[in-house]
């Protein structure tokens, strides 16, 4: 019995002198955000899938209807102090009665339990299917302005997330201040192919933020991505047909009618302003790209590009009667012949071998035109989304484009708030191909859209809403797209609805 007591001393002791150690090691809060959005679709457009449904004037091609349930949900730890922290951000996808149902998924998959993102929405609903988005430290340096983090992180460019918008990848950033000037330098390592030390993909960032008085804020910016993805020519990140691989996703036959593995330099120097103007906020920026593809194979019949591209955006926010109005124009350049010059800015989802979004512009508003804001899976749309019609790049394959938008929302009570949107995208070009054909389209218009969305708050952090959109396609949907066909197709128009719950936290 005394020898159980003195046991029981010893380790009470022991754990007594452990405590003081323990506590530096526990973190001195932990914050817990995130939301659940669910969004129940009933549309002509959307329909889950990899691109949006665009019917044409084919016979037998009938009217359709897409009905179907989608959610999301994300959570975001933080663990630490006000000087550090450790994050984990989770996400988990999937449409309701998805595919998690089936015996099985693919021909590897003989149970149906394998684990794949988006799916798990079926009966039984049991998936492996929580995707990891950010993992990385931050941490402030004591005394000073500079933060850095470090790790697994979101992070958005400054021109609207054209280049690259809320994308997810590795690096490190810092950011400091010393008024009235801040900046973030950044390097991030997007691919780290392992067959050879040159086949990789990175991005450098210098950004700058100077507010001479308050009412103005310009920035200086300049970001340099090196990608030697397609020195290695058993990982390529581009679409292929008939076993060719072609740069920068163009099709068999098109504007660029050949494979060959090549190395990119791009540079990216651009500027940004905002200022008070009376009522207005006006803001925009420009961007000009040079560098230059250089093809590492096939080089006797296949010649070196020169990149040649700029981009540009202003903006207008302003207080308007009882609500809140804004006016937007955005134009990025592009050329008809990307075998001889590519005049449409480089982005990373320009060849680019993620699932896609890296290249992310919302701001506008538009559900069909381009990337939705509260995408939540399979973001689908007509360009600049990873489901897009036409591509997941906004510079549209070398076409570049351009897009007009108005916006203004405005509460009807304290609970209940509506908006209306209308938007304007076009092509600035349409291609060619080797032969001087241009691609069998009538127009460079791509449509014009018109949407409303009318949002009620239930509770603190949950809200519902109503939205729908209407979109008249325009002169580049009628024809196939080839340079051989004299079939004028054209597509019917778009419309979208959707009843959607969010509840953020």
């Amino acid at each position: 019995m005394r020898k159980g007591l003195i046991v029981l001393l010893v380790a009470v002791v022991a754990v007594a002198f452990a405590l003081p150690a323990m506590a530096d090691l526990t973190p001195t809060n932990l914050n817990v955000s995130g939301f659940y959005r669910s969004k129940a679709f009933l549309s002509n457009f959307h329909d889950g899938y990899s691109k949006p449904s665009i019917r044409t004037g084919q016979k037998g091609d009938e009217e359709q209807t897409n009905a179907f349930v989608e959610q999301r949900f994300r959570v975001k730890f933080a663990f630490g102090s006000e000087n550090v922290q450790a994050v984990w951000f989770l996400e988990s996808d999937n449409f309701w009665g998805d595919a998690a149902g089936s015996i099985k998924q693919t021909s590897a998959d003989t149970t149906g339990l394998g684990a794949n993102r988006n799916t798990g929405g079926s009966l039984g609903g049991d998936r492996i299917n929580t995707e990891t988005k950010n993992i990385y430290v931050w941490f402030k340096l004591p005394d000073t302005s500079l933060a850095f983090t470090v790790g697994l992180q979101n992070q958005s460019d400054d021109y609207a997330g054209v280049i690259y918008g809320g994308a997810d990848f590795a690096g490190i950033f810092m950011t400091g201040k010393y008024e009235p000037v801040s900046w973030k330098l950044g390097w991030a390592k997007l691919y780290e192919n392992d067959t050879k030390k040159w086949d990789d993909q990175t991005l450098y960032v210098v950004e700058t933020k100077f507010a001479p008085v308050k009412e103005v804020k310009l920035g200086l910016n300049f970001y340099y991505l090196s990608d030697d993805t397609q020195k290695n020519n058993t990982i390529v990140f581009s679409s292929t047909s008939s076993g060719t691989t072609l740069p920068f996703g163009v099709t068999a036959g098109g504007a660029n009618p050949f494979g060959a593995a090549n190395s990119k330099k791009v540079y990216m120097p651009g500027a940004s302003v905002a200022f008070q103007a009376g009522p207005a906020t006006i803001s925009g920026f420009a961007m000009y790209q040079w560098g230059k593809i250089d093809y590492v194979t096939n080089t006797a019949t296949v010649k070196d590009v020169d990149i040649q591209a700029y981009m540009l955006d202003a903006r207008a926010d302003m207080n308007l009667g009882p609500g809140k109005a804004f006016f937007e124009g955005l134009y990025l350049s592009g050329g008809d012949n990307p075998r001889d010059k590519y005049k449409a800015p480089i982005t990373l989802a320009t060849n680019e071998g993620s699932p896609g979004g890296n290249s992310s512009y919302s701001r506008t508003n538009t559900i069909i035109l381009m990337s939705a804001p509260d995408t939540i899976g399979v973001s689908q749309c007509l360009l600049g989304c990873s489901g897009a019609e036409v591509s997941s790049d906004p510079g549209a394959n070398g076409r570049g484009m351009w897009l007009l938008g108005a916006g203004y929302a405005m509460p009807l009570s304290k609970q209940l708030k509506v908006d209306a949107n209308l938007n304007y995208l076009s092509a600035t070009k349409r291609l060619k191909n080797a032969a001087g054909v241009q691609e069998n389209r009538a127009g460079e218009d791509m449509g014009t859209e018109i949407n409303a969305s009318a949002t009620y708050n239930i509770t603190k952090g949950l809200d519902v809403s109503l939205v729908a959109g209407y979109a008249w396609l325009g002169d580049f949907f009628k024809g196939d797209g080839s340079f051989t066909s004299t079939v004028q197709n054209e597509a019917k128009d778009a419309y979208s609805t959707y009843a959607k719950i969010n509840y953020a936290y």
